[in-house]
């Protein structure tokens, strides 16, 4: 009976490891997905992030937030759309300005969600600057995420700041275009919105965030975009 009562506790902890590391090795999949998305000749979406553009945390790559918005942006432009996604798992604003950029010339649209890895690590002030550097790159149009809400731990406070910055330096340039992640996350329930690492989001989260970005990309009014058949 002693022994039973030991191992009763191993097996649930081994399903919860489990599930965490199936969400790390995701990555390199979802990675080569992306590579596959990486065609010649069609418009192109350049992506810049951190794991929750790479896809980290859903089922397949194709049900990633980044997946389902380059969907609807196929849909409203008529045309199959290459996607350039340079984001990195762990990656910080800091990152993204380091080996994330320069833009390629032809990027029909940009998105950037970058934040979450910066929160209770990055101080504010710094992230602020820094941001400031990123979004100065670019272009006109380009939809920028804020922070996911955090749902846990002690880094939610940091991230609900670091959410604020973003909209504050978007604010900045009137030619870009918000994605209200923060909103679209909010009250996201821990065992049934996040995947097994109990951070990033699980497909249904994603969806949300998704939804963010259709609704930022939305504000451009005219949804005319580049013709496809030049």
């Amino acid at each position: 009976m002693a022994t039973r009562r030991l191992l009763l506790p191993a097996a649930p902890l081994a399903v919860l490891v489990a599930r965490a590391l199936r969400v790390r090795l995701s990555v390199a999949p979802w990675g080569r997905y992306w590579g596959r998305r990486a065609l010649s000749g069609a418009p192109l979406v350049v992506a810049l992030g951190d794991s929750l553009t790479v896809g980290t945390g859903t089922t397949r790559a194709s049900r990633s937030w980044l997946a389902l918005f380059v969907t609807h942006v196929e849909a409203a432009w008529g045309a199959t759309v290459a996607v350039d996604n340079r984001a990195v798992y762990g990656a910080r604003v800091a990152d993204v300005l380091a080996a994330q950029l320069p833009l390629p010339a032809d990027a029909a649209l940009v998105t950037l969600c970058v934040g979450s890895n910066d929160a209770g690590r990055t101080d504010p002030e710094r992230f602020r600057l820094d941001l400031r550097t990123l979004v100065a790159q670019l272009p006109a149009g380009s939809v920028v995420g804020d922070v996911p809400e955090f749902r846990w731990g002690p880094r939610v406070p940091a991230a609900a700041q670091l959410s604020r910055v973003v909209r504050e330096v978007v604010a900045e340039r009137p030619d870009l275009l918000l994605a209200p992640v923060e909103e679209h996350t909010t009250g996201v329930r821990i065992l049934t919105g996040l995947a097994g690492d109990f951070f990033h989001p699980n497909d249904r989260s994603h969806r949300r965030i998704a939804d963010a970005f259709v609704t930022g990309w939305s504000q451009r009014g005219v949804l005319d975009g580049p013709d496809p058949r030049r």
